[in-house]
């Protein structure tokens, strides 16, 4: 009865928590045993008791690094020929250096080519076994040539005796199998234009005493080609080589297995084409072209719009279907002479188009002579993408976006001038589809800015450097301070007092503004209650502006509950301020929330009313208690006639509706009169205060408050 070998077992010391999990679930699905550890000590403690076939180890390890791991593994008895891979960045030279001089056998590079990855392991794993069988000894020599096509053969320098194995006849396609071989038989099975090879390194073996090794090609009857590995070593008598013992392997699956590890490395799975890593390797090829004789070169940086939709609306099938299709048409399109040409080993005549990763892809030109002929380029790829891609019942149309970068001028090497195209694709996204923009320096220093300035906004909640001011909310008609709106300002230790237009964009971006606006709901309730507390406007309801993701995360109703009743302030004297838009994203799940809030006491206004949709059917819908003209509407008043008609019927809606209302940006009398003129009793803006600090809002509202000769303004 056959007997199934027991699986190989794998340890993988890596600290990348998703990298153990794909590693663990590829591996076993691949037919192997698989043990993961987190950190180094970990990964030692199995290695010791649960002795594996084969490491998996990172390079960078939390507690003692992979170098520290890789010798003490070697260190372990039994443990002088275990397979230990490294894991490291695909650039990081020196660490692979410095982990084959340590003793490892092998180095896989991050990001780790997955398809490829068991066949990899197997390989490795049958060549420590290979190596392991022939380093016993000489007398289980022949139980060594079972192993995936290994024969022995010895050469009798004095009687050109020729002793083979019997997998000799096997590998060198001998047949019948014969006894009265000599050396010319051998030499005769190789391809003639590589014998004189294998008759050199046997004359240097004669004459230096010296062992070789040695790979060439041999055709075989069944048509195909073959690759074997030949050894030989000196087996010296009274100062004469008397004999030549070697061994012979078939190395050809070997060699179609690094070609197909070669394959993924250098090119996209999914497309065929160049991959980031070849696309590099193509590039500084042709900036040295350029350098050597003067030319240029230019490069179209390509992305999809929005292509995490298609994913997430139709599958990740459909999405790498959609890819294959964008990919074929734009390799069918560009231009033969649009293709970079530059000497290599790799067949680079149809590289020009390559993917990065994701939906990114680049086409390489080579001797542009000015801008035009990239602009050329990108206008017929528009052209080209405008059809639709058809997609089993129904047609998608893409929006692409694509970064101009050129060569020289846009960047020294490889790695920064890809980054700047990468700059402008994603620049020529800001100005919506089907737009392409050049690679300017300014474009770079924006982007150091907008990341310094994120990496700064990340430590200033904790280095409280984030403060409020506050703009009050006044009552034209009694002439009091009826409330106020809390606006978040930013202390930079470095630029001084910085406003929410230039670091809330940021913020949304890098997923900051959540926690941003729990600070502001947070702090702003802890100012009105202590207001309330020292008597400063007893009746003041504060206003906070709620972010878009603030709103939408779970439970937002129960945070904001929880919030006031842990501060102990009364939910009348809190009014959350929120867009059209954020209401609008998802009119149910919005309504949900807002009943929680309004059943809670909070009040619910609408910012910049009139600037979104503005529909009354979702008016009628939501449990909404003011609405806030917006700036725009107010600025030209009572001049414009477009806006007067438009104020007048917020106005008017809104009394209908028996909704407050409050006009903000408010900067003269005469806008202030005619909104009164018009039922708007509540208004802010800088004809009565600027924003200011808690202190000075207080000091601001108890004098306005006051003032025992102030008039109402009546008309």
């Amino acid at each position: 009865m056959h007997q199934s070998h027991a699986p190989h077992l794998i340890l993988a010391i890596d600290d990348d928590d998703m990298v153990r999990l794909m590693l663990r679930d590829i591996l076993q699905r691949e037919g192997f045993d698989v043990v993961c550890a987190a950190d180094g000590g970990q990964g030692l403690e199995l290695c010791a008791s649960r002795k594996p076939d084969l490491v998996l180890l990172d390079v960078m390890l939390p507690d003692l690094n992979g170098f520290d791991c890789l010798q003490a593994i070697r260190r372990m008895p039994g443990n002088s020929i275990l397979p230990i891979v490294m894991l490291t960045g695909v650039d990081d030279l020196e660490s692979v250096n410095r982990a084959f001089e340590l003793g490892a056998t092998d180095f896989i590079a991050k990001p780790i080519s997955w398809p490829t990855l068991p066949h990899r392991l197997r390989y490795l794993l049958r060549s420590v076994a290979t190596l392991s069988a022939l380093a016993k000894s000489e007398a289980e020599l022949r139980k060594a040539q079972k192993i995936a096509q290994l024969g022995s053969w010895e050469w009798h320098v004095a009687s050109d005796a020729l002793q083979c194995s019997e997998e000799i006849f096997n590998i060198l396609d001998f047949d019948p199998p014969r006894q009265d071989l000599n050396l010319q038989d051998l030499l005769n099975r190789v391809d003639a234009s590589e014998a004189a090879k294998l008759q050199q390194a046997i004359d240097l073996c004669l004459k230096n005493k010296l062992s070789f090794r040695i790979e060439l090609p041999l055709a075989h009857r069944d048509g195909g080609d073959r690759v074997i590995h030949i050894q030989g070593e000196p087996i010296v008598e009274n100062d004469t080589v008397d004999r030549i013992r070697g061994a012979i392997q078939d190395i050809t699956e070997r060699r179609h297995i690094e070609e197909r590890v070669r394959f993924l490395s250098y090119y996209d799975p999914l497309t065929g084409l160049p991959n980031r890593t070849l696309f590099k390797e193509i590039l500084g090829q042709a900036m040295a072209y350029c350098d050597r004789y003067g030319s240029a070169l230019s490069t179209l940086f390509i992305s999809i719009a929005r292509f995490k939709r298609i994913n997430e609306t139709l599958g990740p099938k459909i999405g790498d279907h959609v890819l294959k299709m964008f990919a074929d048409r734009l390799v069918a399109e560009v231009r033969e002479s649009d293709y970079v040409s530059v000497n290599c080993e790799l067949d680079l005549a149809n590289m020009t188009v390559s993917r990065l990763g994701g939906s990114t892809f680049t086409v390489l030109l080579n001797r542009v002579e000015d801008s035009r002929d990239s602009v050329k380029v990108a206008k017929r790829i528009f052209q080209i993408m405008q059809q639709s891609f058809p997609v089993e019942a129904t047609e998608l149309f893409l929006g692409i976006n694509i970064g101009i970068a050129v060569y020289p001028g846009d960047g020294m090497d490889e790695d920064g001038f890809i980054k700047n195209g990468e700059f402008a694709m994603n620049h020529a996204g800001e100005y919506g589809h089907n737009n392409y923009q050049f690679f300017s320096k300014s474009l770079n220093v924006a982007a150091f800015h907008k990341l310094a300035m994120e990496n700064s906004l990340r430590r200033a909640i904790e280095r409280d450097e984030l403060e409020l001011h506050y703009q009050a909310k006044i009552d034209i008609r009694r002439h009091r301070v009826a409330g106020c709106e809390a606006l978040i300002r930013w202390r930079h230790p470095e630029l001084g007092l910085i406003g929410p237009s230039q670091f809330i964009p940021i913020a949304e971006d890098s997923g900051l503004i959540v926690q941003i606006s729990n600070w502001v709901l947070e702090n702003a309730c802890r100012q009105v209650l202590a207001w309330r507390r020292q008597g400063d406007c007893p009746e003041l309801v504060m206003a906070v502006n709620v972010s878009a993701n603030q709103f939408r995360q779970a439970g937002f109703g129960g945070h904001v509950r929880g919030l006031l009743a842990q501060i102990g302030l009364e939910p009348r004297y809190l009014k959350l301020e929120l867009t059209e838009t954020i209401l609008l994203h998802n009119v149910e799940d919005a309504l949900v929330t807002l009943r929680e809030l309004q059943a809670l006491g909070v009040k619910i206004s609408i910012d910049d009313f009139g600037t979104g949709y503005s529909s009354l059917s979702y008016l009628k819908k939501l449990p909404i208690s003011e609405l806030k003209v917006d700036h725009s509407f107010v600025r030209d008043l009572p001049h414009n006639e477009d806006d007067m008609a438009i104020t007048a019927a917020i106005l008017a809606l809104a009394d209908a509706l028996s909704l407050e209302v409050v006009a903000e940006g408010v900067e003269n009398q005469d806008q202030a009169n005619f909104l009164l003129d018009n039922g708007c009793t509540v208004v802010q803006g800088f004809l009565y205060q600027r924003p200011m600090p808690a202190a000075e809002f207080a000091e601001f509202a108890r004098a306005f408050n006051s003032r025992s000769t102030a008039v109402p303004i009546l008309r």
